[in-house]
């Protein structure tokens, strides 16, 4: 009690001096903002300065099912921005620097009121355009945008800023057409989890509850002549009215990537998995995805196979967890060869689930087995995200299945157990489909780094999982 209060007099008093800015508000059903302009395509945003930092960002609505949001803006190098202190950290190790990011949008789900879409799984298209606002031939270069998409979390207690990447949906791209994604690469729906609210504990909600339920997209201009840009966020859930066996695919991942992952070698045997819902139903699961690493003084584990394991499962509340493993329904169960190590920032490495496994109801049970021999021998590792959002989505066992915890860690600033996600994710497909095979690498981003070896980490061994209780008061 005599921190909150502690915490509380500082953040007033931040308040007041103008240290900490609330986020514009927007409340639905409210006149719209002069900015804004709605037809039969959607809701059209134009930007509206100060929009300078995750905390004064612009707010947009947020697409309701089946609906679009664009929003316009105006960038050039040197207009005012503010530094992320997550990029900005990851980045200095390798001597590199991210650079302002002069333009911040907040698209917020629990804005929609009584018709907030839940907690997901929320399926997104997120695509950019650009271009120089001076003309083709008075422009001498062509203008460089990276479009950065993560999550607004606790920006007192863990960041300054607030912000964290979701790498696997970071839009980034040197080359022709100034488009994100590439209309000549296939395109995969990113699957949006939020944290779960209304978690209890004795009565009383979780100090963080309401982590990470906004999007937040970042715009840098990297190089070139000013420009204009838009970004579109359509909802592609279902809303009744389409053919549900339309083929696509969706992404699906609860970790924000490798910027705050530790990898884990061991123990012998443990199992982590990760529960997804697809967005609808029939699914096919058609690939799982993890960003194997390989490290200087451990064997490639290039070539070598890992266990994977796929479990039904009913209930998507935040209490619920894996069956014991002798009683579950297993979909699937087969040691799958990892074909390669990362080479980029953000990247996973895909194994086709073949033949797919068809998800008629529930959700999917899924991940990995540490291998029984030592990591000395295999060099395989697992990541765990150690961002504090609480996705509650992610078990440990330690005796093959039987019992399932929450992996943990403690949280530098308060010393408390915050839960970590795993960096496992899944692919799922509709419609007809005969192969797994139709999930292909994905198209090459911003190379940051390819000298993986030297980069300065080592894997942690898990020793004693810790175990912390769903609504247990964390961080």
């Amino acid at each position: 009690m005599k921190r909150d209060i502690e915490l509380s007099l500082v953040l007033s008093i931040l308040l007041l001096l103008g240290l900490i800015y609330p986020t514009k508000p927007w409340a639905h059903g409210s006149t719209l903002s002069p900015a804004w302009a709605q037809d039969q395509e959607g809701i059209a945003v134009q930007e509206e300065e100060p929009n300078d930092t995750p905390l004064t960002a612009q707010v947009i609505p947020f697409p309701r099912p089946g609906e679009k949001v664009t929003f316009q803006g105006h960038i050039a190098r040197g207009d005012k921005g503010s530094r992320s202190e997550e990029l900005e950290a990851f980045f200095s190790r390798f001597d590199l620097e991210a650079g302002e990011i002069q333009d911040w949008i907040v698209i917020d789900p629990d804005a929609l009121g009584d018709v907030a879409p839940g907690d997901g799984p929320i399926p997104l298209r997120i695509t950019a355009d650009w271009g120089p606002v001076a003309s083709p031939q008075q422009a001498q270069q062509e203008a460089d945008l990276d479009f950065w998409v993560g999550t607004l979390i606790d920006n007192q207690t863990f960041f300054i800023d607030g912000f964290k990447t979701m790498s696997d949906i970071q839009m980034a791209t040197d080359q022709r057409p100034e488009s994100w994604p590439r209309r000549d690469q296939p395109y995969q729906v990113t699957v949006l989890y939020l944290q779960p609210k209304g978690v209890l504990r004795d009565g009383e909600p979780l100090p963080n509850d309401g982590f990470a339920r906004k999007l937040v997209i970042g715009v840098q201009h990297y190089s070139g002549p000013a420009a204009k840009y838009t970004v579109t966020i359509e909802n592609l859930a279902s809303t009744g009215t389409e053919q549900a066996s339309s083929m696509g695919l969706e992404s699906h991942q609860i970790d924000d990537g490798l910027f705050s992952a530790q990898f884990f070698g061991g123990p012998l045997g443990g199992i982590v998995l990760n529960r997804f819902r697809p967005s609808r139903y029939p699914a096919h699961l058609v690939a799982i995805s993890h960003p194997f690493l390989r490290f200087s003084d451990l064997p490639d584990p290039s070539g070598k196979s890992i266990r994977v394991l796929v479990l039904a499962g009913e209930s998507d509340r935040p209490d619920a967890t894996p069956p014991p493993l002798d009683q579950a329904k297993v979909l699937f169960d087969k040691m799958l060869p990892i074909p390669r190590t990362i080479e980029i920032i953000g990247e996973v490495v895909d194994l086709p689930i073949d033949p797919p496994v068809t998800i008629e109801s529930g959700v999917a049970y899924v991940g990995f087995q540490f291998p029984a021999d030592p990591i000395e021998r295999t060099g395989i590792t697992l990541a765990f995200d150690r961002s504090p959002a609480q996705f509650l989505r992610t078990y440990f066992s330690n005796d093959n299945g039987q019992t399932w915890r929450r992996p943990s860690r403690d949280e530098p600033f308060t010393g408390l157990p915050v839960f970590m996600n795993a960096n496992i994710r899944v692919t799922f497909a509709f419609g007809k489909i005969t192969s797994s095979r139709i999930v292909r690498e994905s198209p090459p981003r911003k190379q940051l780094m390819r000298s993986y070896p030297l980069m300065p980490l080592k894997p942690l061994r898990i020793e004693r999982p810790g175990e912390v209780e769903v609504g247990e008061r964390v961080g």
